[in-house]
């Protein structure tokens, strides 16, 4: 079995697993202190990392693999090509903007309402199945195109795939690194006293109220992380009701863009979880927006197999464009 550049970089009994999901962890140590599985004809360590080019050899009979490798059912599953596809997903395809492409990175504009990743429900469609359709899935042994980073369903905006082994690690540290810059649209309730300012508020879990799924708080208490948003005015109403803002979030926390508004009393219109219901149900008729105005504006990062800098930009969509006119504000000129 050749290492091919995409599944390069990986531990060997990572890979191994992978490969023999049917293996437990001790049995794949077990196979390579034995020297059952080698690496270039040589007995390797766990933790040793694969190359391009390397060559993992299986000193056991085909039966076994056969088996070990059986929990694969004869490829990936999941939604990817050959039946996984679900007729929604299929209808979208089509539709599904694309905001930058090479070899290594995939940008893509989600609409409102799609999930990144698939939920219980098999037939709903989701993001990164429908970009498997797209590309394809490779002739990598484990590697898949996946995303880097997630976005709500009720946001809409930029999501970056790596469309190869380098191109997906590359962009997964820099997001876990904190070296990708993230700016949001947001149109909140009423006005903050300042153009400029920064929310430094912990978040964690917030288990009052089950029925809203996964929903955050402020808090100082045990489990709560650390949370930076800086916040900036683009414009605001004369008579103060709506301002529409850019959200630079520095940490990554579930919610933490809306969490923080509504904490720093500023909820986004539209928001079910951290909004306000009756505000809602009246925006739901006019200007008829059905979700929160939160929209992933621009992503900027260095490009992980290339050097030169990525600059994304996502329009505004429909429904909050109508929304933004609704309120009587315009984009200002630079950031559309």
């Amino acid at each position: 079995m050749k290492i091919g550049p995409d599944d390069a970089g990986q531990r060997v009994d990572r890979f191994v697993r992978k490969v023999l999901p049917s293996a437990t962890l001790g049995h794949v140590f077990k196979l390579l202190r034995t020297g059952k599985v080698r690496v270039n004809g040589q007995r390797v360590k766990p933790a040793v990392r694969l190359a391009d080019g390397d060559e993992l050899q299986f000193k056991l009979p085909e039966s076994a693999v056969t088996s070990l490798a059986a929990a694969r059912g004869g490829g990936r599953s999941g939604g990817g090509r050959g039946g996984g596809r679900s007729a929604p997903a299929a209808r979208s395809l089509e539709a599904l903007r694309i905001l930058h492409r090479d070899a290594d990175v995939l940008a893509v504009d989600k609409p409102p309402m799609l999930l990144c990743q698939p939920a219980d429900d098999p037939d709903e469609p989701s993001l990164d199945r429908m970009v498997l359709d797209l590309v394809g899935e490779g002739d990598a042994h484990t590697f898949r195109p996946s995303l880097a980073h997630r976005i709500d369903r009720g946001t809409s905006g930029i999501v970056l795939f790596g469309v190869s082994g380098p191109g997906l690690r590359g962009l997964t540290a820099a997001f876990r690194e904190r070296r990708v810059t993230k700016r949001y649209l947001a149109l909140v309730i009423g006005a903050p006293e300042e153009d400029r300012f920064e929310i430094d508020l912990p978040l964690a879990r917030d288990l009052s109220d089950e029925r809203r799924g996964k929903k955050m708080k402020v808090s100082r208490g045990d489990g709560a992380q650390e949370a930076f948003t800086e916040v900036r005015v683009l414009a605001r109403r004369r008579d103060r009701r709506f301002t529409l803002i850019e959200a630079r979030p520095k940490t990554g926390r579930t919610h933490q863009i809306r969490a923080h508004l509504r904490a720093v009393k500023l909820p986004i219109v539209g928001d079910p979880t951290y909004g306000q219901p009756q505000r809602n149900r009246d925006f739901r008729v006019a200007p008829g927006i059905w979700r929160q105005f939160l929209h992933a504006h621009r992503i900027g990062v260095q490009h992980p197999c290339r050097p030169e800098r990525l600059e994304v930009t996502s329009p505004l969509p429909d429904d909050l464009a109508r929304t933004l006119a609704w309120a009587g504000l315009q984009m200002p000129e630079g950031t559309r």
